[in-house]
């Protein structure tokens, strides 16, 4: 999106206070007629001249380069979209939402510059975001994490101020830094003292005219249509910095977190932290907007489920117009007040917001369709066996480079460039290209996987056990740590799997609320109370809990899935079908400790299991006579108890039934 500035007779030499300083500004651009881009999902979308000069910084344009779906592609051809496409569809949905709660409510008086910061914040919400969507703040860190210990010294070469990583880092946390980042490259900078928090941004270089980054358009008081060329801007339609701070806070979910602290360790630490961006309780359902702390029905989860849904052909996104055009601002009972940044941690019976409702009884079935479509994309798509088996690839191919590779000006390793806000800039999915084609012997391992990779020699997924929320073994298998069950895999192999090819994954699938109905978290109003949705905050009506009987055909019976998988690193068959025998006997020695009772009659694994690999018994989910005996573990123990006079094991009497 090109740039224009603004002639030499109007631009401005800005002068930072208490500096001799000046810089050469200029007014975002204001180009005659509508800007619009195309949305496959959306169909338009609009831009205005201050989200238009932020989508054209080289930290908004760094979404392009990372897949929103990461390694889904493999499963899903066309899983190809990107975070920049969530990003505005996510922006365009804050300010349709709220515009329309604006023109329904005119009382809660929303302002224009409101609908602007959310449509903002919707746009950078996931600035922080590094390769391959979640792999790099979830499975790459856990991998690192283990590793630590022997790989210390390999980066000794790292300033100590980089080695230390804040607790609790999580990709919202990048984002706030690369919202730093970005405002610097415009020239600009968030003042949080108490003299600057209501003046527009501090000039701290060339770029866009602080006083000129705003909203463009006509102001009826003044009868004039503000461009940013004649006449700078009023100041209620410049962007301030507790503006950038409301935008911040609502990409954190609440207050932000103090410096050097992570959002979850902030939260976590008991402390009173204080909103800044838009105080008091009349403002406060603008946090929900963006992420939602009631019910999680947000404009971000509505972009990217209808999103992800569209483009693997997996789900539908009728829903998002009809929720939109049916949201109302109500009061509503917090029924979380202990955990909630709003009720200041304070336990309450009666504590009450004003949030986000929707019109009752129409929108039920709408909002259950919602969280169910949550659930079909991570069963479908975020947690298909084989898009985690690539994950996990992903995963290692960056912690066996990130010992050895530095990113080029900052030195600095693949694991700790979000400490460096340009460094991250330039961390992309394109990193393993890089690797791949930087000369050095050392990345060797990791050039030979991304070989395997790109040949779709994929970790194998063996085995997945499904967890019943009401067997008792199944419970007490879910309460093993993934380590200790991969031990005791190597264990009954009696070694001869190793460790390392080995991955156990406890996988949970919701609706959203873990094993709680998310609707119940929702707020109500029957069609008799929308007229008084137009009075001032204070006489708003309440907003209520719908009771599950009323659309008990709507719910379901269980709203959390859990399963245990096991993956096998290597392409050896043999090796997988070993795998999948131990973990039978690891589940049919849990069984014993909890029921006494190893199998049933038919000699079938009780509770259904799930099996990835090749040759297998569909009636009973159990491995077939001819496979057990290729097995070196089964082999190898069939020969020991040729020579041994004890008692029958579980195995043995299992490999009798079998035969």
């Amino acid at each position: 999106m090109p740039s224009t500035t603004i002639p030499d007779e109007q631009k401005h030499q800005k002068m930072q206070q208490g500096s001799e300083k000046s810089f050469k500004t200029r007014a975002p651009v204001d180009e005659p007629g509508t800007m619009r881009t195309n949305d496959d999902i959306h169909s338009t979308i609009r831009l205005c001249p201050a989200t238009k000069t932020i989508i054209d910084t080289p930290q908004m344009q760094r979404l392009r380069g990372l897949k929103q779906l990461g390694t889904a592609e493999l499963v899903y051809t066309t899983a190809t979209h990107t975070r920049f496409e969530h990003s505005l569809g996510v922006g365009h949905l804050a300010e349709k939402k709220l515009r329309g709660i604006k023109e329904r409510q005119p009382r809660l008086r929303v302002t224009e510059m409101d609908v602007l910061c959310v449509k903002i914040a919707g746009l950078l919400h996931d600035l922080g975001h590094g390769p391959f969507s979640h792999v790099y703040d979830g499975l790459f860190r856990a991998e690192l994490k283990k590793a630590s210990s022997r790989n210390n010294h390999l980066y000794n070469d790292v300033p100590l101020d980089y080695r230390k990583m804040m607790d609790g880092w999580k990709h919202e946390d990048a984002s706030l830094s690369m919202i730093d980042a970005l405002l610097k490259h415009l020239g600009l900078e968030i003042d949080d003292s108490d003299d600057g928090l209501d003046k527009p941004l501090r000039q701290i270089g060339d770029g866009i005219d602080a006083e000129r980054f705003g909203i463009y358009g006509y102001k009826q008081e003044d009868d004039y249509w503000y461009d940013g060329v004649d006449k700078p801007l009023p100041p209620d339609f410049v962007l301030t910095s507790r503006d950038w701070i409301f935008i911040k806070e609502c990409i954190a979910g609440g207050p932000l977190p103090p410096k050097g602290m992570s959002i979850k360790a902030a939260k976590s630490s008991g402390r009173k932290l204080e909103i800044v961006g838009r105080k008091g309780k009349n403002k406060e359902y603008l946090y929900d907007i963006i992420s939602n702390v009631h019910s999680g029905l947000d404009v971000d989860k509505m972009d990217y489920f209808s999103r992800d849904g569209c483009r693997t052909a997996t789900g539908e996104s009728a829903f998002n117009d009809f929720l939109l055009e049916n949201a109302y601002v109500a009061k509503g009972l917090c029924e979380s007040p202990e955990k909630c940044w709003k009720c200041n941690g304070k336990t309450c019976k009666e504590s009450y917001h004003l949030m986000i409702c929707y019109q009752s009884p129409k929108t039920i079935n709408t909002a259950m369709s919602f969280f169910r479509q949550r659930f079909n994309n991570y069963k479908n798509i975020y947690e298909h066996h084989k898009t985690r088996a690539s994950s996990y690839m992903i995963s290692d191919i960056l912690a066996l480079a990130d010992p050895y590779y530095r990113l080029p000006g900052s030195k600095l390793p693949i694991s700790l460039a979000m400490c460096n806000p340009d460094a991250y800039c330039m961390l992309k999915d394109s990193i393993i290209d890089i690797i791949q084609l930087t000369d050095d012997d050392n990345l060797q391992p990791a050039k030979e996987l991304i070989q395997r990779y790109r040949s779709r020699k994929l970790y194998k997924s063996v085995f997945e056990q499904p967890i019943p929320a009401n067997v008792d073994w199944a419970q007490n298998l879910w309460q093993m740590d993934e380590e200790n069950i991969a031990q005791e895999i190597v264990n009954l192999s009696e070694n001869i799997l190793c460790r390392s090819d080995i991955i156990v994954e406890k996988s949970e699938m919701n609706f959203g609320k873990k094993d709680e109905n998310p609707v119940s978290h929702m707020r109500f109003l029957p069609k008799s109370l929308l007229t008084r949705t137009r009075e001032k905050p204070e006489l708003l009506p309440v907003a209520i809990k719908v009771n599950e009987s009323n659309y008990e055909c709507d719910a379901s019976k269980s709203y959390n899935q859990r399963s245990i998988r096991v993956y096998y690193k290597q392409l050896d068959d043999n090796g997988c079908v070993s795998l999948k025998d131990c973990f039978n006997s690891l589940i049919d020695k849990v069984k014993s400790e909890c029921t006494q009772h190893s199998y049933d009659d038919t000699g079938s694994l009780i509770g259904s299991s799930i099996d990835f690999s090749a040759n297998v018994n569909i009636c009973t989910q159990s491995p077939i006579k001819s496979d057990v005996e290729e097995s070196p573990f089964v082999m190898k123990t069939k020969k020991r108890r040729k020579c041994d006079n004890s008692e029958p094991t579980l195995f043995k009497s299992a490999m009798e039934r079998i035969g």
